[in-house]
């Protein structure tokens, strides 16, 4: 290794530098497509103001990416993840897309996005022990 930095295993890094890597690698896809800038979005489930539910995802290149769907425990099974994947697909629709991919875990919402229309494309067994993770899509 040249040069005067060590690498350094942090257990609880600094949150805004977790982002700064995100904001970095990016930067380094959206230069190398050419295809412009990323666009962020987030639906979300309000309780008096309070956020009960949502969904975040960013539309780049035609392409909507989810990132992270949350509904809390007391209003699952109600039919609110499901308008909140509704409302993402639209929202990406509107914004030139015409496919949602992402990431889930089995143990988390299992059958729900097969129920929805995705496909699975992508699956990493064991992670978590005993339980796998699911690459999604789905053309709009």
């Amino acid at each position: 290794m040249d040069g005067p930095y060590r690498l350094v295993i942090e257990d609880s890094p600094i949150p805004e530098e977790l982002a700064l890597l995100e904001e970095r690698v990016a930067q380094a896809a959206i230069a190398a497509a050419g295809l412009g800038d990323d666009e962020e979005f987030g639906i979300f489930g309000r309780d008096d103001g309070r956020v009960v539910a949502g969904i975040s995802g960013i539309v780049w290149g035609g392409c909507c990416e989810l990132q992270a769907m949350w509904v809390d425990e007391p209003l699952r099974g109600r039919g609110l993840a499901r308008a909140l994947m509704a409302g993402a697909e639209a929202e990406a629709r509107r914004r030139g897309c015409t496919l949602v991919q992402f990431r889930a875990y089995d143990l988390l919402a299992p059958g729900l996005y097969e129920r929805l229309g995705y496909e699975t494309v992508g699956v990493i067994e064991g992670c978590p022990a005993g339980s796998a993770a699911r690459w999604y899509r789905k053309d709009l």
